[in-house]
């Protein structure tokens, strides 16, 4: 909704995960690019719904229910790729970290501006920030709430490539084409993988490795790349 700056209001929010699950559900699609209208990305929360109060079980519920959001996000064994074609602050920062990919557009910006209303960040942004950035530049974007330019973004690891305003559609379009056109069944189970390693020893990523890559020596797949490998050709995955 370009009006609030696509604000995370209860619609939206709804909106979202049903678009999620039905990218989750959809065995024909395999990259999905989650962007703003407009010319923000995400504005955050919805401050109109805490304006008139809100006592701490209603807290509990909306947060429940805005945190299936990252959880999908996390969850589904596919690539999805935030595209930041402007503002993310607050809880649109945390929505975007939390995808696989992060693409953004020159004039992006990013704030984690919770203090500015007295809240603590929300919507994985305790989890994802630090292992991006490192605690004490976590601590820092927290306690100042400055805003990132989409460079300095790209220099602490925030986003994977910045592109100009103009370009940031093709160039996500044809970065989702490339990852769609690969082994689908082995980059998932790599990314349930790496979702694990920040809490898992080595032996245990070990094992994960090992059970993962016992499924992908059965697919399709690896029996085309292999054939492709000898045969000095593009590998046609299939996904299967």
């Amino acid at each position: 909704m370009p009006g609030t700056m696509n604000a995370l209001e209860k619609n939206l929010r709804s909106d979202l995960k049903d678009a999620l699950r039905q990218f989750r559900d959809d065995g024909e699609s395999l990259v999905a690019v989650l962007t703003g209208q407009g010319k923000a990305f995400c504005a955050g929360g919805n401050l109109l719904e805490l304006k008139e109060g809100m006592n701490a079980f209603a807290g509990m519920d909306l947060m429940k229910g805005a945190n299936e959001i990252i959880q999908l996000i996390a969850g589904i064994e596919k690539t999805i790729i935030a595209a930041v074609n402007g503002a993310a602050v607050g809880a649109g920062f945390n929505i975007a970290i939390a995808c696989d990919l992060v693409i953004a557009s020159s004039s992006a910006v990013f704030g984690q501006v919770f203090g500015k209303v007295g809240l603590v960040p929300d919507l994985g942004g305790l989890y994802y920030l630090p292992r991006v950035v490192g605690m004490h530049r976590a601590k820092e974007l927290i306690l100042t709430q400055r805003m990132l330019k989409a460079g300095e973004a790209l220099q602490m690891g925030i986003v994977n490539r910045v592109v100009i305003p103009e370009e940031l559609e093709a160039h996500v379009l044809n970065l989702a084409k490339e990852i769609a056109d690969g082994p689908a069944i082995a980059y998932g189970l790599g990314k349930m993988i790496l979702s694990k390693s920040w809490e898992s020893n080595l032996d245990d990523i070990l094992q994960y490795e090992a059970f993962a890559q016992a499924i992908c020596m059965q697919t399709e797949d690896n029996k085309e790349g292999i054939n492709a490998f000898y045969e000095k050709r593009t590998p046609v995955f299939k996904g299967k």
